[in-house]
């Protein structure tokens, strides 16, 4: 008996580890266009999703920041975090990706105050759906 339950432990621990590394795998391969605005009226000088404008800015002691105006209604929306420039070893920046027709945002970089619930070191691609003036994280993948 003790036999037969360990193998279905076994089971369900090996079920939920493929499900989840299957799921990160998906996240990997997302592309702009699979985030696509329906609608084609582009605002003048918007550069994210036909009515918003995107802008970062440096904001002190090696961070950046930023923020998506809503052109519309000229609402301000802040980017999740700060953001350092670059690691220590000045080889991974910041990178932020996003395109005019998309509402999905790829913010590439190291948190520049992370708190307690955020991963403490480590460069991470986080992946941004941008719903009713909200960024709503996909995922999250640690790369080296």
């Amino acid at each position: 008996m003790k036999i037969f339950k360990y193998f279905i432990l076994c089971f369900i621990l090996f079920f939920a580890s493929y499900s989840c590394v299957a799921q990160d795998k998906d996240h990997i391969n997302l592309n702009f266009n699979d985030f696509a605005i329906k609608t084609k009226t582009k605002i003048k000088n918007a550069n994210f999703a036909y009515h918003y404008l995107v802008k970062v800015y440096g904001c002190g002691g090696g961070a950046i920041c930023g923020e998506i105006r809503n052109l519309l209604s000229n609402k301000v929306i802040g980017l999740p975090n700060a953001y350092l420039i670059e690691d220590e070893n000045g080889e991974k920046e910041f990178l932020i990706e996003y395109h005019l027709d998309s509402s999905l945002i790829i913010i590439s970089g190291i948190i520049a105050d992370p708190d307690e619930n955020e991963d403490k070191e480590g460069y991470r691609r986080r992946y941004y759906n941008f719903i009713n003036d909200q960024l709503v994280l996909i995922s999250s993948i640690k790369e080296d």
